[in-house]
């Protein structure tokens, strides 16, 4: 059975589709479902992915707040960037489009999404909400499931890691940023390329998370 886990953001959207029964990895990644304008300065041939608060007012080249300050720029007349006019509604169209484009998402027969607090954060809980939406009607989904967040450190079964951060949220990420690592070098049945990309990767503790999340639901729910 295949199931899809999603950790939700505002900006980005961690995934893992995993084989329920050897717990192997099908499909692991971030999907970027930002609305918000970017930084187009580059850097090693890339354009900077930090939310672009400022323009040349002449060409419309969008910055972000520190590469404002870089001595390239320091001459140019710039003026604030837009706001968007609708952005929620912006949003949910770039989550539908974002998913429309991951085909092997439909192949799932169980989805599963970090449960938001709604009153916390509103736009949090719009985002998983559109992402359940989204499956309730597309495909042959058997079931989706909403999976609280302090549950996914609760699929470590390796030995005790040593943390002494006391802010329980940064601790929280630095262990399951741990626990990840070691369960995929258990499974052997893991392709390389995921170590790879988990080690090369931003956003470990996002894709941690939804790593973990699967693991959860795979060993006590399903």
């Amino acid at each position: 059975m295949k199931i899809l886990s999603f950790d939700v953001g505002i900006k980005n959207l961690a995934y893992c589709q995993l084989d329920s029964e050897d717990k192997s990895i099908l499909d692991w990644g971030i999907l970027n479902i930002s609305v918000e304008p970017t930084c187009q300065h580059k850097i090693k041939g890339k354009c900077c992915e930090n939310t672009a608060k400022k323009m040349v007012k002449d060409t419309g080249f969008r910055l972000c707040t520190s590469h404002t300050k870089l001595k390239c720029y320091k001459d140019l007349k710039l003026k604030n960037t837009p706001k968007l006019k609708n952005p929620m509604f912006d949003l949910g169209k770039s989550i539908i489009k974002t998913l429309d484009e991951k085909k092997n998402f439909l192949e799932s027969e169980i989805v599963i999404i970090e449960n938001q607090p709604a009153l916390k954060n509103p736009t949090m809980k719009s985002v998983q909400m559109i992402v359940y939406s989204y499956f309730l009607m597309k495909g042959s989904i058997k079931e989706i499931q909403m999976i609280n967040a302090r549950n996914k450190l609760k699929s470590y079964t390796g030995p005790k890691v040593e943390c002494d951060i006391k802010e329980t949220y940064k601790r929280n990420k630095f262990l399951a940023i741990q626990y990840t690592r070691y369960m995929l070098y258990q499974n052997q049945l893991i392709s390389h390329d995921y170590h790879k990309l988990f080690e090369e990767s931003k956003k470990k503790d996002d894709l941690s998370d939804s790593y973990l999340q699967g693991l959860y639901f795979i060993d006590n729910i399903k």
